[in-house]
């Protein structure tokens, strides 16, 4: 009997005994290499003893991932977590401006430099426009550089994009005032500076200038390179969406990104932070001072309250930063398709999945991007054909994944994107009741801006949120009086970071 034949004999057997969820000691099934042999010391029949059923593995997939998105659970979560919120604002160690501005977004994928002007609300556009952008694309080597390495190739991106403008090419022999949005945490120690803190996300800038102020390296960088910058406004990207939506409708006051990562900005009584949050300032600010734009840094909260799967866990273990971003880790960009991996290499090992063979570009970690997800959840064709072809290509496997294979890698995408869904509107909620309480008051109107590519891009996860955060309000006023009306509005927004950051740069009366 030819070989190929027996292959497909041997494989078309096996995927039958997956697709019934078959798993019987009469009933031998062999491994088979990636060769297409038998994957066997002696090249025998045997029964693998670590067996289990696809069907059984999917289930347990369901129940770990989608329990927890009950809202009962969730309110409680969300309780648990603004308690946490709430003793991180007392203590923790962690008008309508006009002009042209130069903004900087630096994130996890890419950095943006643009020169952007400002009108009015009564603007037809807005009142915010784009005049010219440049956008430069963060692969492997740049995230690998070092220290002052790092600010050097930023500087150097600056300088191109505003020689490539016709609108700011006399700037290069003046002062350029910028407005940075810095999509990673420091320590804040004015509107203008702030200090370099680990970066996480693959990076490396940080190592070895912990510490130092991030508006002076900018600064010295682009000196060095004979361009006069003065860094007028940082902010990080949560921040800097929200003052652009807050500068369009004041009813603003959260700004979320979720994409690479997660982050959000909200705007919060002062009240509420202890005195040392603020550092040394004149007695007269806290006269006048009412509310401030407080960065949360939401990615490092959730340990111990929002529930993980033994694939979480397994994630955070091996991390290089295990614990430090725990909501990061099951919501965001980044991390999705590392958990899908995680499975699927459990379910090649116990489930016979992919005939038992681990493919090999599944076999290091953080190897798949989350639009391949994203891509599985939006296939409409009959038996997910398409996505089905996309991952035979991608994964680099002999044959289409069947039915069964099919049904389970969907299944899969959408628990672990419904549950980041549900976790993502559980901590919006938790930031909601800092602001409000429903049993005092009567109505309440909340915008979040939303920005990043995961809220905007990836198929009906905004829609989640808004349904988990809708349902998770209603729970809160059910108590409270008949008359109460609360509302949280989860609202996209465009180059909000851009945006937001030359705010800020319009706010500092920067000219």
């Amino acid at each position: 009997m030819p070989l190929e034949l027996l292959q497909t004999i041997l494989r078309q057997l096996d995927r039958l005994l997956s697709f019934f969820g078959l798993q019987s000691v009469e009933i031998f099934r062999w491994r088979l290499g990636r060769n297409g042999l038998p994957r066997n010391e002696h090249n025998v029949l045997h029964t693998p003893s670590n067996m289990r059923p696809l069907l059984d593995l999917q289930k347990e997939v369901i129940s770990l991932f989608l329990e927890p998105c009950d809202i009962h659970r969730m309110r409680y979560m969300s309780l648990c977590l603004k308690e946490e919120y709430q003793k991180k604002l007392k203590s923790s160690t962690a008008c309508q401006e006009r002009g042209t501005f130069i903004a900087l977004d630096l994130g996890g994928s890419t950095l943006r430099v643009a020169v952007i002007e400002l009108c009015t609300r009564a603007d037809p556009n807005g009142g915010l426009s784009i005049r010219h952008m440049t956008v430069h694309k963060i692969n492997e080597h740049v995230r690998q550089l070092f220290a002052k390495d790092f600010f050097d190739w930023m500087a150097a991106k600056v300088i191109d994009t505003l020689r490539q403008c016709e609108h700011t090419q006399s700037l290069l022999h003046e002062t350029v005032h910028v407005g940075l949005a810095w999509s990673f945490p420091i320590e804040q120690t004015s509107h203008r500076g702030g200090t370099i803190q680990p970066m996480g996300k693959g990076f490396k800038a940080h190592e070895g200038i912990i510490g130092q102020d991030l508006g002076n390296l900018i600064e010295l960088a682009c000196r060095k390179r004979g361009l006069e910058v003065r860094v007028s406004a940082i902010v990080n990207d949560s921040s800097a969406t929200l003052l652009s939506q807050a500068y369009k409708d004041p009813a603003t006051t959260v700004g979320l990104i979720l994409g690479t990562g997660t982050n959000a900005a909200i705007y919060l009584p002062v009240n509420l932070l202890g005195a040392d949050k603020f550092g040394k300032r004149d007695a007269e600010w806290f006269t006048q001072a009412e509310k401030v734009i407080i960065n949360t840094e939401l990615s490092m909260f959730g340990k111990g309250i929002l529930p993980v799967t033994r694939w979480d866990e397994n994630l955070n273990r091996n991390h290089i930063c295990p614990d430090f971003q725990p909501l990061e880790y099951m919501t965001t960009g980044r991390y999705l398709s590392e958990i899908f991996r995680l499975v699927i290499a459990e379910a090649v090992d116990t489930c016979h999945l992919f005939d038992g063979v681990l493919p090999e570009p599944l076999q290091g970690r953080y190897t798949l991007d989350t639009a391949l997800l994203a891509a599985i959840e939006e296939d409409t064709t009959k038996g997910c054909i398409s996505s089905a072809e996309r991952i035979q290509k991608e994964f680099k496997l002999l044959c289409v994944p069947t039915p069964a294979e099919m049904r389970f890698l969907r299944l899969l995408t959408e628990s672990i994107s419904h549950r980041a869904a549900a976790y993502i509107a559980t901590t919006i909620h938790a930031l909601w009741m800092l602001e409000h309480d429903p049993m005092l008051e009567v109505t309440s109107k909340t915008i979040v801006a939303a920005n990043g590519s995961v809220i905007s891009m990836y198929p009906g996860f905004r829609d989640r949120c808004q349904q988990y955060a809708n349902e998770l309000v209603a729970a809160s006023q059910s108590s409270a009086s008949s008359r109460s009306r609360h509302e949280i509005t989860i609202r996209p927004t465009e180059e909000a970071t851009l945006l937001g950051v030359a705010v800020a740069v319009a706010v500092s009366g920067a000219t």
